[in-house]
């Protein structure tokens, strides 16, 4: 995946006001799954709607799962995007045509964690689905992978197939290969960590906190505030906050051009 291929993509979407929205839209997926209270959207502003299993998703899109909610929506290209309880995503762009192999798809995770799944692989020269953080970008060339995004720290774990990592602040150069069965964390103006190995015990946690949300995290777990593995709290006073887990500050929300996602 290449600078050049992502400027590009994101240039064209700074041109579609939200008029061409409205009188272009049409569905590129359709809720799948609805548990408890999801929240849809349309075009990114209020009101917002309650979610139902088989209502239509179109670019512009934003969906919100909150406490104790999920939902998953299956685009029209099949692939699979899950949202964990308190997650955030907009679709912001969408375009497939099967009978040429074309597709243009572009996914803005605001918040929480989400599980994709990417069924088809096309044959293209640069990856055709993005999905971007406010701290990283992810390429995908046909993979399935959950992305972890937290406020100033994305984690991205890559369970099968391809990806491709880069730094949301485009001063920073570099696409970073992501493998099979590993992970790498891209925190806020820094270039992507080293890889890093997906044990048994993380996948396990990833696909638990897929029904309880990022909360649940414990300690030490990669993207949890929290010490890393064997370190331990004891003998830090009483609402002292260790060095290694800073305080977070609030991440500038991404907006696709033309929408306010509140």
């Amino acid at each position: 995946m290449t600078r050049k291929y992502l400027l590009v993509m994101l240039a064209m979407l700074a041109l579609i006001p939200m008029l061409a929205y409205a009188a272009q839209a049409a569905p590129v997926g359709r809720f799948t799954k609805v548990e408890g209270q999801v929240d849809l959207l349309k075009g990114g502003k209020l009101p917002a709607v309650a979610a139902k299993v088989q209502d239509p998703v179109e670019p512009g899109d934003v969906i919100r799962t909150k406490s104790k909610s999920r939902a998953q929506v299956q685009f029209v290209d099949d692939t699979i995007l899950t949202l964990a309880p308190e997650s955030r995503v907009a679709v912001a762009d969408y375009l497939y045509d099967g009978a040429r192999g074309q597709r243009r798809a572009l996914l803005q995770v605001f918040r929480g964690l989400v599980h994709t799944v990417v069924k088809q692989v096309l044959k293209l020269q640069e990856p055709d689905f993005i999905m971007q953080t406010q701290t990283a970008v992810i390429g995908v060339r046909g993979t399935e992978w959950y992305g972890l995004n937290l406020p100033n720290c994305s984690y991205v774990y890559n369970i099968h197939g391809l990806l491709e990592l880069s730094s949301s602040n485009r001063q920073i150069v570099g696409d970073f290969p992501l493998h099979t069965l590993k992970y790498r964390e891209v925190c806020r103006d820094q270039v992507p960590g080293p890889e890093q190995d997906v044990t048994p015990a993380m996948l396990a946690m990833l696909q638990r906190m897929m029904l309880t949300g990022v909360t649940e995290a414990p300690l030490g777990f990669p993207g949890a505030e929290g010490p890393p593995p064997g370190m331990e709290r004891r003998g830090l006073p009483e609402g002292a906050t260790p060095p290694y887990a800073p305080p977070l500050t609030p991440a500038p929300i991404l907006k696709t051009p033309g929408s306010t996602y509140p």
